[in-house]
């Protein structure tokens, strides 16, 4: 009586899958009360893609290109006026550089100031907060690294 069986296990297969491209009655009941609200979800969905669609497409709209002909032309009127102006500037740098006597570099020794507040947000949580903020480095987390020296992973253990 326990090899017994309702239905074959060739039929429950078919009826689960019956191929490949199919679904099976079991999935095709469930889907069936839905059917509508998933068809109305559709096409709400297509007609907001191509309403944006139609909304760039004559937000760029030019029937008239008259105004880049021009720009164009101007352009190539311009061309060689442009390359003289070039060449007459290349020209000038040539014999300013020439005129120009090698300097000898002078070392300056520049004065670090630390910088107190950093960003925008520090000086008014220090205004109308001022204990919210880690007194030594003025950041909101207490005892946070510098951020211009992250160190290393192993610096940490």
């Amino acid at each position: 009586m326990a090899n017994e069986q309702y239905v074959s296990k060739k039929t429950v297969a078919a009826s689960y899958r019956p191929r490949s491209s199919l679904m099976s009655p079991g999935l095709q009941r469930a889907r069936a009360p839905f059917r509508l609200q998933n068809a109305i979800t559709g096409l709400v969905l297509a007609g907001f893609g191509v309403g944006v669609w139609a909304y760039s497409i004559s937000a760029v709209k030019q029937d008239d290109f008259s105004d880049v002909d021009e720009e164009a032309r101007a352009l190539m009127r311009a061309g060689p006026i442009v390359e003289e102006v070039k060449v007459s500037v290349m020209n000038e740098a040539k014999v300013v550089a020439t005129q120009t006597p090698s300097s000898v570099p002078v070392k300056v020794k520049v004065a670090t100031v630390p910088s107190i507040h950093r960003g925008l947000l520090v000086p008014i949580l220090e205004r109308h907060f001022p204990r919210l903020l880690d007194p030594s480095r003025k950041t909101l987390i207490w005892g946070a690294p510098s951020v211009d020296n992250i160190g290393r992973l192993r610096d940490s253990v």
